[in-house]
């Protein structure tokens, strides 16, 4: 699914560009400056409004403009498995204009309406990761700038053969998969009042929207221990189309007053969510085909439909400054208050078991509702400090603090018909609560880091910083201790540089996280690791770079670790301006382990095993030639190979080895005046061991055309 609007920088641009380029030209003889819109003297390339004067005439407008456009065609050819290249490629078939630039200048007072303009735009025509940029300025009177940007993503949940090891393969699959975009578009005006005073105006605006699937499992308000049997073992895959959107409106002021920078904006903010939720088939059965009563359990229909809107008043205040020439200072304080309704509504009508064995089932019909109200006030303070005594060295001094908290009250009730909450009993059940459900979340930070440069060749930045967390959830006015936490780290840091002559450097990072209590399972009381990179250039021409990348991360009683380690080479070799080459090789190796517990149901299963073990090796390489004035010929290209397997006991291994080259090569023409002509051939193919069904090759070839203007 590809979704597609018209940007709304692009809407503005229609707008705005018009005004601009056909503004008369009080001076069109006066000369300028292109990068700064300064008079020069007179010259003979001096624009001039004479044509027998010998000189240009203005551009339209009175601006002078310049720019680039690359445009082109891709022609795709996939083979295999097409949702495996989508999710991550999304490079697909047609026109391009992958890039286009356009700025403007004009002399002074040539424009009524703006000095400078500027236009940016990638990617557009259908490629994932489009975006415009639109900038326009009057100096000393405004500046406006408009953003707009598009993410699309794609990701499927993987195809499997009927069994691995003699299971079926769908018992480990997570069916869960989305194909949403994401667009975010903001408009920024500053307008200078005078040199010490601007007024602020913005507006931004964030969208998330499209198709996904997820699984769910079903409950309500008042079901008996003998559905959470039934919940556990049958989650269902739901179409679940999503639809968010955000938008912010603030206006404020600046200040400046000698040393001192003064700051505050003032707006409002709205959030609306909605989602829906829908069985993909009827009947439908779990995906937990391992489960032989799991077939006996069909869900015939649901219908479930939720929303929320949250505004929010927003107040925004920041400063700098220097009391002392030695001292810096600088500061904010941020407020929201997020309040709004919320609201669901749902039915599901199937099959369930009465009985923990499942050899007894039964008709249910459910549905429920709820009403309530959330109010989110949060509040942000920061102060820093900066003092430097001297020009060796530096101290800053950071405290902030910030409390989220959020407030719940929803009424909540279900009616279940034709289910028997007991051997012989009602089939009727009216369940209802009143839930009141609040969250704070106050954290403390005091960030300590200095630094030395005892010789100009090393540096050195101690540092630590000291974070309280205090986490408090209640419900109906009681404290629930398992959510309930203080938790105090330490992350302390060092870092070195050291360079002593121009041939060889030397930088290295150590960090580490220090918790006194986890707060989940899978929370690390210690986190460490190091960072170090060499680099020496004998040369002009050679260089030799390796990155050592080092991390651990443990919480031994609950038998959760992770371990990474990288190392990273680069060669890379330059002739002269016509030819240069590089080769590079990554060897990377990841193990995971932990432990999970499913509680609701009987029986619990405990302590379940997983592991996660993984060794990549990349080999890099790639090289530009350009023989000829006029031609060229660049190539890139990197290797992968991984080995190893991710496992949960008592299932097949879904993940595991895997080979994945890409490689790019791109011919180029320039011809005099016109333009520069490229070819660029784009092969790639991925190989799963395992899973196999999931493999591709594809071809990419795209022509394109660049002109400068």
């Amino acid at each position: 699914m590809k979704i597609w609007n018209v940007p709304s920088s692009a809407v503005l641009l229609s707008l705005l560009l018009p005004a601009l380029l056909l503004g008369q030209s009080t001076n069109p003889s006066s000369p300028t400056q292109a990068s700064s819109g300064l008079q020069s003297a007179p010259s003979a390339q001096s624009t001039s409004s004479d044509p027998q004067a010998g000189g240009a005439a203005p551009g339209l407008g009175g601006f002078e403009t310049s720019g680039t456009a690359d445009f082109g065609y891709r022609f795709t050819d996939i083979k295999g498995a097409q949702q495996g290249f989508l999710q991550l490629f999304d490079l697909r078939q047609g026109p391009r204009l992958m890039d286009f630039e356009l700025n403007g200048v004009a002399a002074p007072g040539a424009n009524p309406f703006a000095d400078t303009f500027s236009l940016f735009t990638s990617g557009l025509g259908g490629d994932p990761f489009p975006s415009v940029q639109l900038n326009v300025s009057k100096t000393n009177l405004y500046d406006l700038r408009a953003n707009w940007r598009q993410s699309y993503f794609y990701d499927d949940f993987p195809l499997t053969p009927n069994s691995i090891a003699g299971i079926s393969t769908q018992a480990v699959t997570d069916n869960h998969d989305w194909a949403t975009v994401r667009k975010i578009g903001s408009l920024d005006f500053n307008l200078h009042a005078t040199n010490h005073l601007h007024f602020l105006f913005n507006y931004e605006h964030t969208s998330d929207s499209g198709q996904t699937f997820t699984t769910r499992a079903l409950d309500f308000v008042g079901s008996p221990d003998v559905w959470g049997a039934f919940a556990r073992a049958n989650p269902y895959v739901l179409g679940a189309p999503v639809n968010d959107v955000a938008d912010r409106f603030t206006g404020g002021l600046s200040y400046v007053l000698r040393n001192w920078n003064f700051q505050y904006q003032i707006g409002y903010q709205t959030y609306n969510d909605t989602l829906t939720l829908n069985n993909v088939a009827s009947p439908e059965t779990s995906i937990n085909v391992a489960d032989p009563t799991t077939a006996r359990e069909p869900l015939t229909s649901l219908s479930w439909s939720q929303a929320r809107r949250l505004t929010t008043p927003i107040s925004e205040f920041s400063y700098s400054g220097r009391p002392l020439h030695e001292l810096e200072m600088e500061g904010e304080y941020i407020y929201y208050r997020y309040r709004g309704p919320l609201s669901l509504d749902a039915t599901f009508n199937g099959s369930a078991r009465t009985n923990n064995a499942g050899t007894t089932d039964s008709p249910y019909d459910v549905s429920i509702n709820a009403r309530g109200n959330v109010t989110e006030p949060n509040n942000v303070v920061r102060q820093s400090f900066i003092y430097s005594p001297s020009n060796w060295w530096q101290l800053g001094l950071t405290y902030g603090y910030s409390r989220f908290t959020t407030n719940a009250t929803g009424n909540f009730g279900a009616l279940s018909t034709l289910y028997p909450f007991m051997p012989g009993g009602p089939t009727t059940n009216t369940g209802s609560e009143v839930d009141h459900i609040n969250w704070i979340d106050g954290v403390s930070t005091l960030d300590v880091a200095m630094m030395f440069t005892p010789g100009h060749s090393l540096v050195i930045r101690p540092g630590v910083e000291l974070v309280k967390a205090d986490i408090e959830s209640l419900e109906d006015g009681v404290a629930d201790p398992a959510r309930t936490a203080r938790i105090k780290t330490a992350w302390p840091e060092l870092s070195v540089y050291y360079q002593p002559s121009k041939k060889f450097s030397l930088r290295g990072t150590y960090r580490g996280i220090y918790n006194n209590a986890a707060y989940t399972l899978m929370s690390p009381l210690q986190t460490n690791g190091t960072t170090e990179v060499v680099r020496f250039q004998p040369t002009d021409k050679w260089a030799i770079e390796d990155a050592l990348d080092i991390s651990n991360s443990r919480l031994l009683s609950e038998g959760f670790l992770s371990r990474t380690r990288s190392n990273a080479t680069t060669l890379s070799y330059t002739l002269n301006e016509r030819f240069s080459l590089f080769a590079g090789f990554t060897y990377q190796t990841l193990l995971g382990l932990g432990q999970v517990t499913f509680l609701r149901g009987t029986p619990p299963i405990t302590d379940v095993p997983m592991r996660d073990q993984e060794l990549d090796r990349i080999w890099q390489a790639g090289f530009a030639s350009k023989p000829r004035h006029n031609i060229g010929v660049e190539f890139s290209g990197n290797f992968m190979r991984t080995t190893g397997l991710d496992t949960i006991y008592g299932e097949p291994p879904l993940y595991g080895p895997v080979t994945w080259p890409f490689a790019t090569g791109t011919v180029y023409y320039e011809f005099a005046k016109a333009g520069r002509l490229s070819i660029d051939l784009q092969r790639t193919y991925y190989l799963q061991q395992i899973l196999n069904l999931n493999n591709f090759s594809a071809n990419m070839l795209t022509i394109r055309w660049t002109k400068s203007f």
